[in-house]
């Protein structure tokens, strides 16, 4: 049909139409109309050749929001209704020449909402064939838009979904396949798709098949039942099967749809956990470990076998809070529930040793630890916790407990019970009014009977010893092992009269023999005694009373020692010194100190021994004898000595430059055993002699004789490699030690000093000291070696040693030790 034919058919129907209405009164005719259209339910507007519109019926009004009154007689352009992407002008040019547009596009509501529509759009011609409006009728597409969407969404999450969805008919004809059956079973949606589900089931599950779609024709749902499922491999899983009918819009069945989820892995992880369950209860069982379970979420709880047994309880009882809560022991459960509570609350881990009574009334101790599990938002879903029956630890603590105040050898309290003794009796003391007295005691030379006799006859001696010394001490002191051959007494009440009492009585009782291996030996203790004060705590007091115990063997009276001030300010020294040594260096706190060594024949000056003093900014000038032996046996003499060495070098090559009488002067340092022994001795001299930039043969090193017979063979190699590079070797306070003349020949030495101890009595005092002093000097010129007499202070004994053809001497008649800045104004008076 042609479009002009179209239009005059569309011109033959208006009249027919308008024929009909005629037979109506007007107004009846509007109404009718109007009425007519807006039971349509759909948009129905029109507008003139212009665009203006001129119809616009409800359903136009509430799918755009524009009401008839504010519509009509108002241009479409200037509404908005159609969305820019719509080309309207192109649609009216094509309505005009006579077609009906139709097609799904876009209009705007009035509150900028885009309205998905599908429209048919038809030109009104008059009786001339002139367009005399365009009738739009549009259908508003949001709900079937919306439900396409929802299918695709729908759609995609089965597409998606990692288990296996399909559809079957009432047949069991596969109708719908996902991508997770496919991956599941390993067939494509071609291979499934009209083929029976009886390929998904192994031989023989033919039946299990059969009675689930019986079951599903009932109405009836089948909720996760596990069944065998078959690949395309051959291969069999193991399958959580979820069955629903489905049926039709007049509430038909049709057909199934199932959901199907590997489980192959699940239920191999779930026989492992039985077994590992299984494991861990035996391994509780030899361990006696027991835990619990609490599921947060639904309440329920697990105990493991061995918690039943911990707590004597039988394993088919019901494991509720309240049964336990009933075997925490009364003294203990508060404490455990607050601590569970706030783990509860968020707290962390609890650690906790309590006890639990069993239903036959005995008591065991157990080790509990609990924890929580939160989810990611801090929800908690579960507490974990595992106990162990340490009843039997518990038991041996308790002996240990015993046995660690107790000294094991003589029964006596040890030192752990002793501090502890000392500052109950200070309490009651100090209530009291009263004091305290400690007696410490220390066997007098047992290291002889432990070496000479064993160490069987040493434990022999200490057990007698206790078992004397508890007849002499009162019922109420306490008597106590503190460590080795050492015994402490504490006694409360007591004055410094009655603690001297005690110790005569101790002499008394230790007086008689004892008795080791059939053999009598007698010995003797050290007696020291300290009186509590104020300021005293139990650690000061016991220091106090063993300060005075070493006061006490150094007098070797075998007489008591009390402590007083003065031994204070000796305790407090060492202290200092111990602590303060280290940083003695840095500080510029060490000095050197020299004294002249003079030729005997001519007087003069031929050298100086170096000295060392440390200036202490509390206590004063320090001697050597004080805080050296310190230094060896921490080792920082080491460093000590390499910097007096370094400053005693230095110095001694200044005065050679600078005065004439000191042109050949040479230096004497000391050396002590650690210096002797350390590997770098050689580095340190041999540096130290060129830094100085001094003749190495002005360098002479002093050693005593004890100090060369600790180690007969290194003191040997390392004097010689000393004496290659020209400095000369001196065995200091000969003649008091013990070294032997055959080794004296072997240690390459140059220099012997006689003790000061005997030219003391060169006076006439002692008629043995000119005999010995005249040996020593004999011995060392027989062996070449060069002699100088020690603490020459008299004319006297100056007029001796000349008579011995003594080398060289020093001593207080020259000059005391003194700072390099007094030797230096003593030096001048010889130029």
């Amino acid at each position: 049909m042609t479009a002009e034919e179209e239009r005059r058919g569309r011109q033959h129907t208006v009249p027919v139409v308008k024929d009909s209405l005629d037979s109506l009164r007007d107004q009846e005719k509007i109404t009718f109309q109007a009425s007519l259209l807006d039971a349509v339910g759909q948009s129905v507007m029109a507008a003139d050749g212009s665009g203006y519109v001129r119809y616009w019926n409800d359903a136009t009004q509430e799918m755009l929001g524009w009401s008839a009154e504010e519509a009509l007689g108002c241009p479409l352009e200037e509404l908005n209704v159609f969305d820019a992407g719509v080309d309207v002008r192109a649609i009216m040019r094509f309505v005009a020449r006579g077609e009906s547009w139709v097609g799904e596009h876009w209009v705007n509501h009035r509150d900028g909402r885009r309205v998905p529509v599908y429209s048919t759009i038809t030109p009104l011609f008059d009786s001339d064939g002139e367009l005399i409006a365009v009738i739009d009728v549009t259908t508003d597409l949001t709900s079937v838009k919306r439900t396409e969407a929802e299918m695709r969404r729908l759609s995609a999450l089965v597409e998606s979904s990692n288990d296996a969805i399909n559809g079957a008919d009432l047949d069991g004809v596969i109708t719908s396949w996902n991508a997770g059956a496919a991956h599941m079973y390993g067939y494509t949606a071609a291979e499934v798709v009209g083929q029976s589900v009886a390929i998904l089931t192994p031989p023989g599950q033919d039946g299990v098949d059969g009675a689930l779609r019986s079951w599903l024709r009932n109405g009836s749902l089948v909720v996760g039942r596990e069944v065998a499922g078959l690949r395309k491999d051959g291969s069999v899983l193991d399958v959580s099967l979820t069955l629903s009918p489905v049926y039709d819009a007049d509430g038909s069945l049709i057909g199934t749809s199932a959901i199907a989820r590997d489980v192959t892995e699940l239920r191999r992880l779930r026989a492992a956990v039985e077994l590992e369950r299984d494991r861990l209860s035996a391994a509780q069982e030899m361990a006696h470990v027991g835990s619990v379970e609490v599921d947060m979420v639904t309440g329920s709880r697990w105990w493991s076998e061995e918690y039943f047994r911990i707590h004597g309880l039988p394993l088919n009882v019901s494991p509720t809070e309240e049964l336990w809560l009933s075997v925490l022991h009364p003294e203990d459960r508060e404490r455990v529930r607050t601590l569970w509570q706030a783990l509860e609350d968020g707290g962390p881990p609890m650690e906790v040793v309590h006890r639990v009574v069993r239903p036959d009334r005995e008591v065991r101790w157990v080790q509990t630890r609990a924890t929580a599990e939160h989810d990611d938002d801090g929800v908690l879903l579960k507490l974990v916790e595992t106990t162990v029956d340490i009843t039997d630890r518990k038991l041996a603590e308790s002996a240990l407990e015993l046995l660690a105040f107790e000294d094991p050898l003589t029964g006596l309290a040890n030192r752990v019970r002793l501090l502890d003794s000392i500052e109950q009796a200070q309490a009651v003391a100090t209530a009291q009014g009263t004091q305290v007295g400690v007696l410490f005691m220390d066997v007098d030379r047992f290291k002889i009977v432990n070496d000479g006799m064993g160490h069987a006859a040493g434990d022999s001696l200490l057990a007698q010893l206790a078992n004397r010394l508890r007849g002499a001490v009162r019922p109420q002191d306490l008597l106590a092992r503190f460590a080795g051959d050492e015994f402490v007494i504490v006694c409360t009440g007591i004055c410094e009269e009655e603690t001297l009492l005690l110790a005569e009585r101790i002499a008394a009782t230790i007086k008689a023999p004892f008795n080791l291996q059939g053999r009598e030996v007698f010995i003797t203790v050290s007696v020291g005694i300290a009186l509590s004060g104020e300021d005293y705590s139990a650690e000061s007091l016991l220091h106090n009373a063993d300060a005075a115990m070493y006061r006490a063997k150094q007098d070797g009276r075998g007489e008591p020692v009390v402590f007083d001030e003065e031994m204070h300010r000796s305790a407090k020294l060492r202290l200092d010194i111990g602590s303060e040594l280290p940083r003695v260096i840095e500080r510029g706190e060490l000095e050197v100190y020299y004294q002249p060594i003079m030729d005997v024949a001519s007087g003069r000056p031929v050298g100086a021994e170096a000295l060392l003093r440390w200036r202490h900014p509390e206590h004063g000038l320090i001697n050597p004898e004080v805080f050296i032996p310190v230094a060896e046996e921490t080792a920082l003499i080491v460093p000590i000595g390499r910097w007096v060495l370094n400053e005693a070098l230095t110095q001694a090559q200044r005065w050679r430059e600078s005065f004439d009488v000191a042109g050949g002067f040479g230096i004497a340092v000391n050396l002590s055993a650690r210096q002797l022994h350390d590997v770098e001795i050689y580095d340190t001299v041999a540096e130290a002699i060129e830094a100085a930039g001094i003749d190495p043969s002005a360098v002479e090193l002093e050693m005593t004789e004890s100090v060369l017979m600790q180690n007969v063979g290194q003191s040997l190699e390392t004097l010689t490699k000393l004496r290659r590079l020209g400095v000369g070797l001196s065995i200091d306070d000969f003649g008091t030690g013990y070294s032997s003349l055959s080794y004296l020949r072997r240690f390459p030495v140059t220099t012997l000093k006689i003790d000061r101890s005997f030219v003391d009595e060169l006076d006439g005092v002692d008629i043995h000291a000119r005999p010995i002093v005249e040996a020593i000097t004999m011995l060392a010129h027989a062996l070449s070696l060069n002699v100088v007499a020690e603490g020459v202070e008299t004319e006297k004994q100056l007029e001796v040693l000349h008579e011995l053809r003594a080398n060289h001497a020093q001593g207080y008649f020259w000059s005391k030790p003194v700072p390099a800045a007094e030797l230096e104004l003593w030096l001048k008076s010889f130029d």
